[in-house]
């Protein structure tokens, strides 16, 4: 049965009423999620195009994309957190590692001051970055990105592609823009918050590698073509610090993952 239709007669008179009256289907989610009721609300979410946040249709364990099917291998909903199985193919991970490593540098992060991107010792990976549609790969994930978490693609950053070898790490750090920082004003001028994380792995790693959420206590080892997402904020659209996060050091073989951050409003 659906959960919302197991909601109490006064709930499902609420809903009514305040969706009718144009209230964001995110914020009366967050309602039914305070009250527990965890499966209504994110079959609200699912089934209203009155919403402002990116989601996932969990109603079955799988995902019908418009290309193929994907599964889903585990949800955590605090923050919403949820590992996607098969998302790319062996084929288009190669194909993306094959063009971006004739162009890989040394990543960077976004200085706390002044928004600009510098290297850091806390990020020890290279990597390069692509416009939106760049090329057909590029082009392919982010429409199976856009279909999967129901957020248009001109809501997002350009993808990343990064290397992790023996002891690359990203320590932990969160990936939403703190409103207290004074370069968090300048960074989210264009584009809005970092509402969500998609990220894709790529290879195999034989030992090391795992993106570890410490708050959580639980971590995701990588699977070559799977996909990890994860909500930067929540349902009301506040900063979620839950969402620390990091890339545990690689401790033999080599990583290669793909990063796309999601923005609350089109990023030009």
């Amino acid at each position: 049965m659906s959960a919302l239709k197991s909601l109490e007669k006064e709930w499902q008179e609420w809903l009514k009423i305040n969706l009718a009256r144009g209230v964001p289907a995110n914020n009366l989610a967050a309602s039914l999620f305070e009250r527990g009721w965890v499966d209504a609300a994110y079959e609200l979410i699912s089934k209203s195009s009155n919403q402002k946040i990116p989601h996932i249709n969990m109603t079955n364990n799988y995902v019908e994309l418009s290309d193929k099917r994907v599964s889903l291998s585990f949800v955590c909903y605090k923050p919403f957190v949820t590992v996607i199985n098969d998302f790319l193919s062996p084929e288009e991970c190669d194909a993306l590692i094959s063009d971006a490593d004739q162009k890989l540098k040394a990543s960077r992060v976004v200085d706390p001051e002044d928004g600009s991107f510098v290297e850091h010792s806390a990020r020890t990976s290279t990597s390069t970055g692509y416009h939106r549609g760049e090329i057909d790969i590029i082009k392919t994930i982010e429409a199976r990105i856009a279909d999967l978490i129901n957020w248009p693609v001109d809501h997002g950053e350009g993808l990343q592609v990064l290397r992790y070898e023996d002891g690359g790490e990203y320590r932990p750090h969160f990936d939403f823009f703190d409103p207290a920082k004074k370069s968090s004003r300048l960074v989210t001028k264009q584009g809005g918050q970092r509402v969500g994380t998609f990220l894709m792995y790529l290879s195999e790693v034989d030992s090391g590698g795992s993106t570890r959420f410490p708050n959580l206590n639980f971590e995701i080892r990588p699977n070559k073509g799977s996909a990890l997402y994860f909500a930067n904020t929540n349902l009301k659209g506040e900063i979620e610090p839950l969402t620390l996060h990091a890339g545990m050091p690689v401790t033999e073989g080599v990583k290669y993952l793909a990063t796309k951050w999601l923005r609350e409003k089109p990023y030009i």
